[in-house]
């Protein structure tokens, strides 16, 4: 990779050395400032290079050598106030280390690291609030006075994302090396055309709040070719929290994903929980997840609101996951919970679609739940494999998860209008392949499975089961039907015991159709 054939601007030109600990921000900055009234390439020659939070304008390419780094002070007095959206809602907080705001046509490129000294601000996180330092204590209490959001200042949610891209058109990222952000790594937010290609985004795993790349309410994003290993949600879309979220209305949307690699954190792509501003037109293809505690992870709860709809997963492969699918309304929120009035904060997931997928070594087949009030719809699975024979551990689950977890190796669906498969095949270590309840209309077409002691599927209270060319070798029967709202069940063209093996308990008076 060689630097632009434009006017350049040699931060050394400007007096920075890179040959000590002191911060050369003033020289860098300076570097910066002059190169967006011109146009033109800020250089960062191969050293390191400490400096304090920097602003990039427009037309403007940063471009960092290899063996260049810039490495963010530690020290919070350094960071000014700034006006963003930290975790769903507009507020104050510490600004960016490195910070793109209402500009056009921006690069940051290169061979080079861009380093957010983290630890210094995982430390103080992990500091209780009485024993921070009395300035931290000032500056956390004057967040808490502007935002007025009734958070908790002893979270510390506002530390500074190592680079933000904010109101601003046509940015790209591509080649460079980020790592150790003090809150989120990558953050783009109120933006549109931003193309992240060809990086390496790495926080430890126990970074707190330490996600990859977060979109928010921005929209025509794409990342390719991108390496991610995450204290937190890898990916992650988000469109703003509750009543201001609907209110602002900005939604994330026309989203590209492909050919990235995972390791390690809390989601491969993550939607939500923030979605109130809605989440649309998302496409995620050829990418693997490994370590990750969920694959796919489409969260929200009650009073976010929004819409999440029209959502492909292509192509992917997942390896030592507790659950690959997660569609979760009741994030944070008991699975039990009574049927509640439908307001505008009442959330909807619609048409979601996940295709040539496969999913090893993993806890949990899968945990979609919509909520009673509102079901959500049109989930399909078509060439699915899932090996769910891994050791459960509960405690990683979200309380909607955990509750009533007995015998959920499985795939585990409550509320959605309609869910189909097709070409699916689960191994479970027990418990039904897949368990429905208080569903609509479930659509089962090829599927095989392997399991012990137990039904291959189990409906509770679905008003049409449709099943169609199945093969299930188990002596036990292959569905069992139970709940008076469970009404009509067809097969056809099923092999094996499958046609014959319907078990109808007391409670329900379903008739079972045989074509």
């Amino acid at each position: 990779m060689t630097v632009p054939d434009t006017d350049r601007f040699d931060i050394r030109e400007y007096g920075a050395t890179g040959d000590g600990d002191d911060p050369e921000t003033g020289a860098i900055q300076a570097a910066l400032d002059a190169c967006a009234e011109t146009g033109g390439t800020v250089y960062v020659p191969s050293e390191t290079y400490v400096t304090g939070p920097l602003r990039v304008g427009g037309d403007t390419t940063l471009y960092l050598a290899p063996g260049a780094t810039l490495r963010f002070v530690g020290d919070y007095s350094a960071y000014p106030t700034v006006e963003s959206r930290w975790e769903g809602w507009d507020q104050a907080g510490f600004h960016p280390c490195l910070f793109v705001e209402n500009a056009e046509n921006v690069t940051i490129t290169g061979r080079g690291t861009i380093d957010g000294n983290g630890a210094y601000w995982w430390e103080l996180y992990e500091t209780p609030t009485a024993e921070r330092p009395t300035g931290l204590q000032e500056r956390l209490a004057e967040f808490e006075r502007r935002n007025e959001k009734g958070d908790d200042v002893s979270s510390f949610t506002h530390r500074p994302p190592l680079c933000q891209i904010a109101n601003s058109d046509n940015v790209t990222v591509s080649g460079i090396r980020l790592c150790n952000s003090p809150f989120w790594n990558t953050h783009i937010v109120y933006s549109e055309n931003v193309t992240i290609h060809d990086v390496a985004i790495e926080n430890p795993a126990d970074a707190p709040n330490g996600d990859g790349i977060d979109i928010d309410s921005s929209r025509c994003v794409r990342i390719s070719d991108t390496y991610i290993n995450a204290g937190d949600d890898a990916i992650c879309i988000k469109s703003g929290k509750n009543a201001e979220g609907r209110a602002v209305g900005e939604s994330a949307s026309e989203i590209t994903v492909t050919n990235c690699t995972v390791e390690s954190g809390h989601g491969g792509v993550v939607i939500g929980s923030e979605m109130s501003g809605d989440v649309r037109d998302v496409a995620v293809s050829n990418c693997t997840f490994t370590d990750t505690d969920r694959g796919v992870r489409i969260k929200t709860q009650r009073d976010r609101g929004g819409v999440i709809e029209d959502l492909r997963f292509d192509n992917i492969l997942m390896r030592r996951i507790a659950c690959p699918f997660v569609i979760n309304g009741y994030y944070f929120t008991p699975l039990d919970s009574d049927p509640q009035p439908v307001t505008e904060g009442t959330p909807m997931v619609r048409n979601v679609s996940f295709r040539s997928i496969t999913a090893r070594s993993v806890e949990t087949a899968g945990f979609l739940a919509g909520l009673p009030e509102q079901h959500f719809e049109g989930v399909s699975f078509s060439d699915v494999r899932i090996d769910a024979t891994r050791d459960l551990d509960a405690t990683e689950l979200d309380p909607a998860m955990a509750a009533g977890y007995e015998q959920r190796h499985g795939l585990f669906c409550k509320s959605i209008a309609d869910i189909s498969f097709r070409d699916v095949r689960i191994r479970a270590a027990d418990g039904p392949a897949m368990r429905f309840e208080a569903t609509d209309d479930v659509r089962i077409d090829g599927m095989e499975t392997e399991t012990e002691d137990a039904p291959a599927v189990s409906v509770h209270d679905v008003t049409r089961t449709r099943i169609r060319g199945c093969l299930d070798s188990a002596e036990t029967p292959f569905l069992r039907a139970s709940g008076s709202n469970t009404q009509t069940i067809s097969i056809a063209e099923c092999h094996g015991p499958v046609a014959d093996a319907v078990e109808v308990t007391p409670d329900s008076d379903a008739t079972v159709e045989r074509f």
